[in-house]
């Protein structure tokens, strides 16, 4: 029975809580004819143009009660367009359509491939991967065909326990690892510019070998992984460099050797490194800094420097490491954190898009092409073929025979939709990927998957704002814009008419609000050092032309002004110092002004006076016709005031965003 109870109360509450909810969420704010806006409605359309719920909650009323104004004239205005019939207007519905495909579009694209894929890139650049490889090319003694084979015989035969790295150095055509038993070095996700051998080497465990062959151009390839460890994205080392060759380029590796050893004993010892670097660093670049190399990433230093560094932990110290410069010892000091999703998001959208957007889009559009029913018209195909070889770029199309024949015959059906040729050629014209190409059968065949799959795609898009809420939204704002846009054309802009009557009356009688303030006109030199403006200073000053010193110095001199424009005195330190000087003519001396140093000419002075009308004509253009555009949307406002009787609740406001 107390179960019973507790049971009753918790759904009496819950109803409660319901009722209460639903109660506020139709609480009506506003009327207008028979037009009710919710306090639901409201909320949201006021949180969409403040940015955000919490930014809404914490606003005061009165821009609550602002926004209500705003609010009802903008649901009055979409009516109005709703009784005019632009919601069926051939031409709106039209850009409409436009607008829907082309958003819709790149949203379902972003959501289908761009979104997961660069979700899948941060993720596999969580970790980088030692791989090699076993490249296999033909040439004049093996054939294509035989290399296939001869590459299937090698995986067969390492996964049956042979030596990869022997095998490597048997047959491998990559000179640069084939000695290295194929070792190309450390990789992480969208460095490797082969989509397919990023996924192949991310989906075996270390030791393994990718069980198929992969092609890459015109060579062939064995994969395996070597290590897979977690990314370090940027390290900071500081070394210590004994470098086989001395001052006088004489090459001495044992003494360079001993001198790393000495270093390494000193270290060992308890020595400091960044001193012992300064002394003894024969990186004479980084031993002033310590030894400090600063911050990098893999790739950037040579092979066996880069494995040594990366294997350290901060704080840690290296063997003796040699490589073709001489003997280092290296001392991790930092590592940077790999950066978040969010700090990576724009550069993984365009490794993403550089790398492998291309091959996903054509691997989306083949996918919706097998779920979907597309025949060719094998009579039509087959006919315009031999009219193929007049087009000596797909450019030609609209002024060949093949159009004048085919151009508006069926070339396929896609889901029962009927495409012709025209449209299909004009597709390859638009799309630059045919631009070069030339125009056979292959190339059409081509095209027409790949139109096909660009029409499936824009079928997703339209139908895209039923599966997308916030494309559903955005289509709704563009829809109401372009139905506001028509009534403000028909009723403001269209009805605009101003004249320079109206322009010069409006001059007449606010004048004194177009002012120029002292102006001054004037020449300048500025040199960088001020002994060079000294030096000019003594030729002006001795009678040599303005224009002729600036000739004569043209190569040192930093910036120069020879135009005589008026400059309002305050803009800027040399028009203030230009209108300092009492006749036209006078010359500064020589002042500093930042970093440079200038000489000064004074051409003319205009004091403070009321601009002419024609120097202000264009600005009182603007502002008298923006006045008769706000005049005659009120006009148009209040005639709809009068037709649907606005009611506004600004009482119920106190409640808004309470629940």
């Amino acid at each position: 029975m107390q179960t019973k109870i507790m049971y009753l109360t918790i759904i009496s509450t819950l109803f409660i809580i319901t009722a209460c909810a639903t109660e506020h969420s139709k609480i009506v704010v506003a009327q207008f004819g028979k037009n009710k806006i919710y306090m639901d409605e409201f909320e949201k359309a006021y949180a969409k143009n403040s940015g955000g719920y919490e930014k809404a909650k914490a606003d005061s009323f009165s821009n609550y009660k602002k926004f209500l104004d705003l609010y009802v004239n903008y649901r009055m205005k979409l009516r109005d367009a709703f009784v005019r019939g632009y919601y069926s207007d051939e031409d709106m519905k039209r850009e409409l359509y436009e607008y829907k495909a082309n958003i819709g579009k790149t949203l379902y694209l972003n959501d289908k491939l761009v979104k997961p894929g660069i979700q899948q890139l941060y993720e596999r650049r969580k970790y980088e991967i030692r791989a090699a490889h076993i490249m296999l090319q033909p040439d004049s003694s093996m054939n294509e065909e035989k290399v296939i084979s001869l590459g299937n015989e090698l995986i067969n035969r390492i996964q049956n326990g042979e030596s990869f790295e022997k095998l490597a150095k048997e047959y491998s055509k990559d000179i640069y690892s084939k000695d290295k038993g194929g070792d190309v070095g450390y990789v992480t996700a969208g460095e490797i510019s082969i989509p397919e051998f990023e996924d192949a080497i991310y989906s075996v465990e270390p030791g393994s070998i990718y069980p198929k062959l992969l092609k890459s151009g015109f060579a062939y390839h064995i994969l395996k992984v070597i290590e897979k460890n977690p990314r370090r994205p940027m390290i900071r080392a500081q070394h210590i460099l004994a470098a086989f060759k001395d001052s006088l380029g004489n090459v001495d590796s044992v003494k360079a050797y001993q001198k790393i050893l000495e270093v390494q004993e000193k270290i060992k010892a308890g020595e400091d490194f960044g001193e012992l670097a300064k002394k003894y660093s024969d990186d004479k670049f980084s031993a002033k800094r310590n030894g400090d190399l600063g911050y990098f990433e893999r790739h950037r230093m040579v092979p066996e420097f880069e494995y040594a560094a990366f294997k350290l932990k901060v704080g840690e110290i290296s063997p003796i490491i040699k490589t073709d410069y001489g003997y280092h010892i290296i001392k991790l000091t930092e590592e940077k954190p790999l950066p978040s999703f969010e700090e990576e998001k724009g550069e993984l959208e365009d490794i993403y898009k550089n790398v492998k957007y291309r091959k996903e889009l054509a691997k989306l559009k083949k996918n919706l092409i097998e779920q979907s029913t597309l025949n060719i018209n094998r009579d039509i195909y087959y006919k315009l073929l031999p009219y193929l070889d007049s087009l000596k770029s797909i450019n030609e199309y609209m002024q060949s025979s093949l159009h004048n024949k085919f151009g508006t015959s069926v070339i396929f059906t896609l889901n029962n939709k009927e495409v012709i040729c025209d449209s299909l050629f004009n597709y390859m014209k638009n799309k630059g990927d045919y631009i070069f190409k030339k125009i056979n059968e292959p190339t059409v065949r081509e095209a027409i998957d790949d139109y096909a799959g660009e029409l499936l795609i824009i079928e997703k898009a339209i139908e895209y704002d039923k599966v997308n809420p916030e494309f559903a939204s955005l289509l709704k704002d563009y829809e109401h814009g372009i139905y506001l846009f028509k009534i403000l054309e028909e009723e403001v802009w269209s009805k605009v008419k101003v004249d320079s009557l109206m322009a010069k009356n409006y001059y007449e009688k606010h004048k004194e609000n177009f002012r120029w303030k002292d102006r001054v006109a004037f020449k300048d030199i500025g040199v960088e050092s001020d002994s060079l403006a000294n030096v000019i200073y003594s030729l002006l000053v001795s009678g040599m032309d303005f224009d002729t010193v600036v000739a004569k110095y043209k190569k040192s001199i930093i910036t120069t002004n020879i135009k005589e424009d008026l400059i309002e005195v305050g803009n800027n330190e040399l028009a203030s110092e230009a209108n300092k000087l009492q006749n036209i003519g006078d010359i500064t001396k020589p002042f500093k002004s930042g970093t440079n140093w200038y000489i000064l000419k004074l051409i003319k002075k205009e004091p403070s006076r009321i601009k002419t009308f024609e120097e202000v004509r264009n600005e009182i253009m603007g502002i008298v016709q923006e006045q008769e555009s706000k005049r005659l949307e009120e006009e148009y406002l209040n005639r709809l005031r009068k037709l649907y009787r606005p009611k506004l609740y600004y009482d119920k406001l106190y409640e808004a965003f309470k629940k």
